[in-house]
């Protein structure tokens, strides 16, 4: 059982509510030969392979049944799933820099969340796109400049459409994982609706031949 529940925890809360829940819009609004869209359905398959195998000797008809109609590569027994060995290691080289920055990102996401969905109680979002986040972060300029070299994958990591980080004020929502040092604003996202991702930015209605798209949307439609 201890197996059971472990992959059933991993599904749910490292899959379900984290990893997919955040690649959703790249592979929903990206090119299909982007590499951000490529990258996540070969992670996606590593991992359906992975846990199709790891379930097979409990979930013996379900893993068979995943395991007809998936891709599979040359060294793969493709007649049944209990032809094959276990799953291994993959080399992916991921470094105790690497552990640091998605364990930050993690709990910033778990703090933003409970925030976002305080603002939907609330009524003052609905979805989380609605949404800027404003991290305020004071006394601490180390986890600071932290932050905002991540800033780049804040907003797609919370789902939000705008992200912001202060060294001043306070927010109205405390961090359980950095006390007085972080806290957070929910702000209305500015800009309008893009039609295609459901984003708000500020450059809806700048391209005249797709006046309901944002910039990006735009590009990628051409």
């Amino acid at each position: 059982m201890i197996v059971v529940h472990s992959i059933h925890n991993f599904c749910v809360t490292d899959m379900s509510n984290f990893y997919l829940d955040i690649v959703k819009d790249r592979l929903y609004c990206t090119g299909k030969k982007s590499l951000d869209r490529r990258a996540a359905q070969t992670a996606m398959y590593y991992i359906l392979s992975a846990v199709s195998r790891l379930i097979a000797p409990v979930l013996c008809f379900t893993a068979e049944e995943i395991w007809k109609y998936m891709p599979h590569s040359a060294d793969e027994n493709t007649i049944s799933i209990m032809m094959n060995d276990m799953p291994g290691t993959i080399a992916v080289d991921v470094d105790e820099a690497f552990t640091e920055k998605w364990a930050v990102i993690y709990q910033l996401r778990s703090d933003v969340t409970k925030a976002l969905e305080f603002k939907r109680a609330e009524k003052f979002i609905g979805a989380s796109l609605e949404a800027k986040v404003v991290i305020h972060v004071n006394g601490n300029d180390e986890l600071a400049k932290q932050i905002e070299s991540y800033a780049d994958i804040l907003g797609k990591v919370f789902i939000v459409s705008a992200i912001e980080v202060k060294t001043e004020d306070k927010g109205d929502f405390g961090s359980d994982y950095y006390g007085d040092n972080l806290s957070y604003s929910i702000e209305k996202a500015a800009g309008n609706k893009c039609e295609r991702c459901w984003m708000y930015s500020e450059t809806v209605g700048t391209n005249s031949e797709h006046p309901t798209l944002c910039a990006r949307c735009a590009e990628e439609v051409k």
